[in-house]
């Protein structure tokens, strides 16, 4: 995955984790895929649900388990924390100096890059579902 969608990711996080924590996971709209693996169709709502929890899982996962003490503190200030920090301000905060602070984050990003890449084959995937909100479009079995 490159880093720039890590960074995507890791920007997004707390949005996903509240979806997930407000989701209705039986609720309505339009049939989606299980996975890509499982064609067994569950509601948009439970779809998304399982989606999101995924990405929440394989996030917190990798930066609790990949992530050195010092690293997994520079990204969840950076990126988690209700008032976001930037890394002079961390630097500040932790009185240590910017570069340390950058070494840090250059790191840990190279770390993620690596530890969230199944997020990345699981949702490059995904194809667009416009027709799905066609009128004459009807779903068909699989051979």
């Amino acid at each position: 995955m490159d880093k720039n969608k890590v960074i995507e990711l890791l920007t997004d996080y707390n949005s996903y984790k509240y979806a997930v924590s407000c989701a209705n996971p039986s609720g309505g709209g339009p049939l989606m895929p299980r996975s890509m693996t499982n064609n067994r169709l569950l509601p948009a709502n439970a779809w998304d649900n399982a989606r999101y929890t995924r990405i929440v899982n394989v996030i917190t996962g990798a930066i609790n388990e990949v992530l050195s003490d010092n690293e997994c503190l520079v990204i969840k200030r950076k990126y988690f924390d209700r008032n976001k920090n930037s890394l002079s301000e961390i630097a500040s905060d932790l009185n240590r100096d910017r570069g340390t602070i950058t070494k840090w984050h250059t790191e840990a990003l190279k770390k993620l890059c690596k530890a969230l890449e199944p997020l990345d084959v699981e949702y490059t995937l995904i194809s667009n579902i416009d027709h799905m909100w066609d009128r004459d479009w009807k779903y068909e079995e699989p051979a």
